[in-house]
């Protein structure tokens, strides 16, 4: 949806934050034992950092506006915004309900393929309640819920959450919010024809395959089914926060 405005660059989820990530390790080095920690090395890591960032895509796209994607900019938002104090932070969120629900269908398409969780301990994988708290405590949902937990609450005030119900309800009028938060001049989108502009497959077969709808319509709320009536409420309970946000 933001590649359709000939003026964005969206990304795949991208190594640009793990770029700076990896560069932090230079504060352990005898090298920087030898400077000044806080007047001159730290310094001239953020001064690396938002060079870098700011100069990264310029032999990938002649579009001036790049959104970046990568489930970590949430978890390092203190660096982030210390570098770029008004940075623009777009977070998607979707009930968590459609999450476990997606997974858990992914699973039973393709019931071949060996999950890492399952290999290691398979009894913690023989029930649908079993396979929900999995998912909720390792990657890539359980990391994320936790950071978006702690963003919230620190952050919540600069940050644009996207609920995934309303952009598939209402895609206009959320599209709209967003260049107005992004400070861009509003473009209207075709919702009927949408073409996949990037291209991923970011946590491996099934779960990962990121192949979009070309037509934008309401997300199917069959968690009931899916996960069980009794199972989903308490879901619903427990993360009606993600809702609020």
């Amino acid at each position: 949806m933001l590649a359709q405005n000939p003026r964005v660059h969206a990304t795949p989820t991208s190594a640009l934050h793990e770029i700076g990530y990896i560069a932090r390790q230079v504060f352990q080095t005898e090298e920087a034992k030898a400077v000044d920690m806080e007047k001159v090395l730290e310094p001239m890591y953020f001064d690396y950092v938002k060079a870098g960032c700011e100069n990264a895509f310029n032999s990938i796209t002649d579009r001036p506006v790049v959104v970046d994607k990568c489930r970590s900019w949430i978890g390092h938002l203190d660096q982030l915004f210390k570098i770029w104090p008004d940075a623009k932070v777009l977070v998607p969120v979707r009930d968590i309900r459609g999450v476990l629900s997606s997974m858990e269908k992914k699973r039973l398409k393709h019931p071949e393929v060996f999950n890492g969780a399952e290999q290691q301990n398979p009894q913690s994988w023989t029930t649908i309640d079993k396979r929900v708290q999995g998912w909720l405590q390792s990657p890539p949902i359980g990391i994320a819920i936790e950071r978006l937990h702690e963003a919230s609450q620190r952050f919540g005030d600069k940050l644009m959450f996207i609920h995934a119900e309303k952009l598939t309800e209402e895609p206009q009028s959320v599209m709209n919010s967003i260049w107005e938060f992004l400070e861009e001049e509003t473009f209207v989108h075709n919702t009927s024809n949408v073409k996949q502009y990037t291209k991923e497959n970011d946590i491996g077969f099934p779960y990962g395959d990121h192949i979009i709808r070309q037509e934008i319509k309401p997300l199917n709320k069959d968690w009931h089914e899916t996960l069980g009536r009794q199972l989903s409420e308490q879901l619903n309970e427990k993360f009606q926060w993600i809702k609020k946000l």
